[in-house]
């Protein structure tokens, strides 16, 4: 992936990162302990969310809690239905599923009314454009306040570790897929992604600010779909 010094590009590729670690994180456990299962299980809660389309940072926290919520409500339901489970924890694991159950669904509407706004916000130039501002200066101002807590904290030391025997490697659970800088602006800002494409470069009469140079050719040459699915929208 091609790096960029673009900051928006930076934080969305963190915030997409920390936010699969977290919803991996507070999955039930796999069928197993094998590598393999828990590669499965990630892959699957990760399909599950990227099915409810979220765009922006926002959508893609509910669509984690939708998904995570329902994997809790099916372990509840397989608790429940356990034949060694005594009767009164299999009730109350039915309880703690309906629950959790109502929790994913509302979860899913909250981003669904997310989503229909977003998308009547965006056929608004002036607005989009506008809400855009607004998100680059809320998330500029906040890196600002958390940049020197970073740069302040230490550097680990690190320690000599021992030298075991080798052995035999494991397969390890993949790393969540990493998008090409194209890719990212294109997710974030598919207005702007379509425009310079269309254009051949940043149009001269643009009223948002251009990403770098190396971005802009990035895009022009991308063959991605995500990049070229700009293309055939409509502003």
């Amino acid at each position: 992936m091609t790096q960029t010094q673009d900051p928006a590009i930076r934080r969305a590729a963190l915030t997409y990162r920390h936010i699969y670690f977290t919803l991996t994180a507070c999955l039930p456990p796999p069928r197993d302990d094998s590598p393999e299962a828990l590669h499965e299980r990630n892959e699957a809660a990760v399909a599950t969310a990227a099915s409810l389309c979220p765009v922006t940072a926002a959508e893609a926290v509910l669509a984690a809690q939708s998904v995570a919520a329902a994997a809790h409500a099916q372990e509840c339901l397989r608790a429940a239905n356990d034949p060694a489970m005594p009767l009164t924890m299999s009730l109350k694991c039915t309880a703690q599923a309906a629950s959790m159950m109502r929790q994913s669904e509302s979860a899913i509407r909250s981003l669904q009314r997310m989503q229909a706004f977003r998308i009547k916000r965006d056929k608004d130039e002036a607005a989009a454009e506008a809400a855009a501002m607004a998100e680059h200066i809320a998330a500029s101002s906040m890196t600002a306040r958390l940049t020197p807590a970073v740069a302040a904290a230490p550097a680990p030391q690190a320690e000599p570790e021992p030298h075991p025997e080798p052995e035999a490697a494991e397969p390890e659970a993949a790393e969540p897929a990493q998008h090409s800088d194209a890719e990212i602006y294109a997710i974030l800002h598919p207005r702007r992604a379509a425009l310079i494409r269309r254009h051949g470069g940043v149009p001269p009469d643009a009223t948002f600010g251009p990403p770098d140079e190396d971005l802009v050719r990035a895009l022009l040459a991308s063959r991605s779909p995500v990049v070229t699915a700009v293309d055939s929208q409509k502003f």
